[in-house]
């Protein structure tokens, strides 16, 4: 029995390890650049180079696909979408890569290239799509033993200039109208209504109840692709606040730096530290008062006794 159990708990003990190394092989394929932005004018041919590079232990065969991309949610996830659908953001069309299938030794990059074909009527703005290498076993396993994506690519963002409209706005902006102590949570959302991607540049200012600033905090560095909206969430990192604040963001877009403003107003009170020291305050007065009645009393006492003690002697 111990003769055959052996072999087995190796065996067994084998598996398990050789899992987690799986999943870390199909994860480790790096796209260079993640993103590559390109501008072209209609009838252009333009040529760049990517790159992917194999971080895992063992080698990779890769197969390469060109995808049109949307976003969808307000976090700015790109999702993969068929080409044949009309997509006035669509660029997979446009986009050839060489070589489309290859070998990827452990350690090893390789540069590949892409080239856009921008077509003659191509309309003004932005256009997406991703260039995935998939492994061509497309899914690995994780330790928890679902299934995981083992794709990476690269985003390709190209802009055609010409009569482009840029308008974003700030849709909402909210913070807890009352806190009793910070951290205080800022969510801002805005909404892209141009033909192309914008990225704000900004900070959302706080200031006190006197006026004068007291913190800045800076917008992440995200795009924001064509009629989507993205979620920005920033913290006022201060536990100790006290009074009405108000937080004012300011943030530039587009080529020609149009402004993003709006503001917002909150309250911070640390009311239950405040009631503790008005009860102290109370008690303390109340003991005062008691204290000093008693001694009030006992004067008062000690005076009538040492009139009796006078009368007594006369």
């Amino acid at each position: 029995m111990k003769k055959i159990l052996a072999p087995l708990f190796l065996f067994s003990l084998f598996l398990l390890l050789s899992l987690p190394a799986k999943a870390q092989s199909s994860l480790s394929l790096v796209a260079i650049p993640p993103r590559l932005e390109i501008t072209g004018n209609p009838g252009d041919v333009i040529t760049e180079t990517i790159k992917v590079r194999n971080e895992s232990t063992t080698t990779q065969f890769l197969n390469v696909e060109i995808k049109d991309i949307i976003v969808k949610d307000k976090d700015g996830t790109p999702i993969t979408i068929d080409s044949q659908h009309p997509n006035r953001w669509a660029a997979a069309p446009w986009i050839q890569v060489s070589p489309t299938k290859f070998k990827l030794e452990r350690g090893e990059t390789l540069a590949l290239s892409l080239t856009a074909i921008i077509p003659d009527d191509a309309l003004p703005g932005g256009h997406y799509a991703v260039v995935l290498h998939s492994p061509e076993a497309q899914v690995g396993i994780n330790q928890s033993g679902s299934s995981i994506d083992a794709n990476v690519g690269s985003l390709i963002y190209i802009t055609v200039p010409g009569d482009i409209k840029e308008d974003a706005r700030v849709v909402k902006m909210t913070v807890p109208p009352f806190s009793e102590y910070g951290p205080i949570d800022v969510k801002t959302e805005i909404e892209n209504f141009s033909d192309l991607h914008v990225k704000p540049n900004g900070s959302i200012s706080v200031y006190n109840w006197f006026g004068k600033k007291s913190d800045d905090l800076p917008l992440d560095s995200q795009n924001i692709f064509p009629y989507t909206s993205r979620t920005y969430e920033n913290i006022l990192n201060r536990k100790w606040l006290f009074g009405r604040y108000k937080a004012q963001l300011e943030a530039a877009y587009g080529t020609t730096g149009q402004l993003l403003l709006a503001t917002v107003f909150f309250w911070v009170i640390p009311w239950k530290l405040i009631l503790i020291a008005l009860l102290t305050i109370t008690i303390i007065i109340l003991l005062v008062i008691l204290f000093k009645k008693k001694r009030d009393e006992k004067n008062l006492k000690k005076l009538e006794n040492d009139e009796i003690s006078k009368k007594a002697k006369a």
